[in-house]
């Protein structure tokens, strides 16, 4: 629509819709206005009454268009408040007069431009309540809508939004050079169509610097965007940034310097009436308290923030959570209560079909039983805790290893080996040897030293990366901070598409260690692959003398 004020960022429409929606025009407008100064109570409030403006009999084209654009506001806020429900059952009915609208007036109105937005904002809110497959289908289908469109006003910032998610993809796929380039061509779009955009593809900028190991670069493009943002005059996006920087001096050790940055987005989001997000970012202040050894202050921010997540239905972030919070509570000796809390966030992983993410969770299950292992008060419980802590970490050290042969060659795979494969490995050897079965050592050296093989008959299952690293909230963000934009209410996407595939390795093939015995550790690989639902190796068995 049109009498959209200048100094908002939004789908402004491509011809008024007269006289007899100047009162929704009014109050729409109004409420975006609200909304970007964090009024969002006041907001929701006018964009109701806006909305039953067209739910009149005769609603025509152009108030159908209407109707789209004040619900596609009220899914923003929602999701905002922590109602991902609320929020996805405003952008279905939004769809559905976007649909009517175009099928009376076509594109008269710009509705297609609206559709797109749609699409791609509902794909961000299935993907924070885990339903990562058909977020990608409605990135594709709005990629679709906007082919060869990135020619003026409203297709330009669907481009932008398109473009920028498109960056994020090819992050998430370690394809750094591909990467960069789709976020300076998003930078060069912004640019050319509103300089208030470029805060989005500089935070893309500053992910790629970041994993490159340039933090100084990654920090540079996040003040940027914090000050693209500011100038904007967009405390949403603003706050994102500041808390990327947060996350940012944290990984760089700089611990101090990020929990300031991260309380003051959070308070800026408590402040503009973002609960869920707010909570998202005590969650990162949680954790990295407990990464720098202050136990009492995880305890403290991460109670309130577990409060929030389990509302709104944030799966990936509240498994995240209560992982944290089993963490915590194996730190304190408080053992069942910790093995409670893992249990929730497997059952929540189970729930969304993250498969992938059980097995991290097993392993933080088994170095809490280990811990009390070493506290047992008589031999008899001494043995029954080591053969449970092993039981979990054996299967999950086979599963972690085996996601690993998944990753495109790079970074990626790397760091989930450092980080994950590795360490749960080591653990499993450690107990077995304290188990003192040697026989099973030896089958896990040859496993572990085994080279994958690079001619398979077939490919393995692609594992999307990101749920595969799993969310790390001390990383930067794929860029949350493209904000609420007025009538788009746009946001980015962090799974992955198979429009860009990458090259994996195949499974590496079993080993026969010893040809005068049964194996030891093809039974465990059979139980890891019956506990966690994928294949670890492949079918072919080579003899290892």
């Amino acid at each position: 629509m049109s009498d959209v004020p200048d100094h908002l960022i939004g789908l402004r429409g491509a011809e008024t819709t007269g006289p007899r929606w100047a009162a929704f025009r009014e109050l729409n407008n109004r409420a975006a206005m609200l909304s970007n100064d964090g009024r969002n109570a006041e907001a929701t409030a006018l964009l109701l009454q806006a909305y039953e403006l067209t739910t009149v009999p005769d609603v025509d084209a152009a108030g159908l268009d209407g109707r789209a654009r004040a619900l596609a506001n009220l899914a923003a806020l929602a999701e905002g408040r922590g109602e991902p429900g609320e929020a996805l059952r405003y952008t279905e009915e939004a769809l559905l007069a976007c649909e009517r609208a175009q099928s009376e007036a076509g594109n008269r109105y710009g509705t297609a431009a609206v559709h797109a937005s749609l699409l791609i904002n509902r794909a961000q809110t299935l993907q924070l309540v885990g339903r990562l497959d058909d977020a990608l289908a409605d990135l594709d289908t709005a990629m679709t809508l906007t082919a060869d469109t990135e020619t003026v006003g409203d297709d330009v910032l669907v481009a932008v939004m398109l473009h920028n998610t498109r960056s994020v993809l090819l992050i998430g796929l370690e394809r750094w050079e591909e990467a960069e380039a789709a976020a300076r061509h998003t930078l060069q779009l912004a640019t050319a169509h509103d300089p208030r955009l470029t805060g989005h593809p500089y935070t893309n900028l500053a992910v790629i610097a970041q994993a490159l190991n340039d933090h100084g670069a990654a920090l540079e493009y996040l003040r940027l965007a914090e000050q693209v943002h500011a100038a904007a005059g967009d405390p949403a996006a603003a706050a994102l940034a500041v808390a990327n920087q947060g996350r940012a001096a944290m990984r760089m050790g700089d611990f101090a310097s990020g929990q300031r940055l991260l309380a003051e987005a959070e308070q800026a989001f408590a402040d503009g009436e973002e609960p869920l997000r707010a909570a998202e970012i005590r969650f990162g202040r949680a954790h990295g308290a407990l990464q720098s050894g202050d136990v009492e202050t995880a305890r403290a921010l991460l109670g309130p923030a577990l409060a929030v997540l389990r509302e709104s239905g944030h799966t990936t972030m509240l498994a995240e959570a209560l992982a944290v919070a089993g963490d915590l509570a194996a730190a304190g000796a408080e053992y069942e209560e910790a093995e409670a809390s893992y249990l929730a966030a497997r059952e929540v992983y189970a729930a969304s079909g993250a498969r992938y993410h059980l097995a991290r969770i097993d392993m933080r299950r088994s170095f809490a039983v280990s811990a009390r292992c070493a506290i047992a008060v008589t031999a008899s419980e001494s043995q029954r805790l080591l053969r449970a802590a092993f039981d979990l970490s054996l299967p999950s050290a086979l599963a972690t290893d085996a996601i690993r042969h998944q990753f495109a060659p790079g970074r990626a795979r790397e760091q989930w080996a450092a980080t994950v494969a590795i360490p749960a490995m080591a653990h499993a050897l450690h107990l077995a040897a304290a188990m003192q079965d040697g026989a099973l050592v030896s089958e896990l050296l040859e496993h572990m030293s085994a080279t994958v093989s690079l001619h398979a008959p077939a490919a393995p299952e692609t594992v999307p990366l990101a749920e595969a690293l799993g969310p790390d909230p001390l990383a930067l963000d794929v860029p949350e901070d493209f904000g609420r934009l007025s009538y788009t209410a746009s946001a980015l996407i962090t799974g992955l598409s198979e429009s860009f595939p990458a090259t994996r390795f195949a499974l590496p093939p079993r080993l026969r260690v010893n040809p005068w015995r049964e194996s030891q550790l093809e039974p465990w690989i059979q139980e890891t692959e019956r506990r966690y639902g994928f294949p670890i190796r492949s079918d072919e068995v080579i003899d290892t003398w």
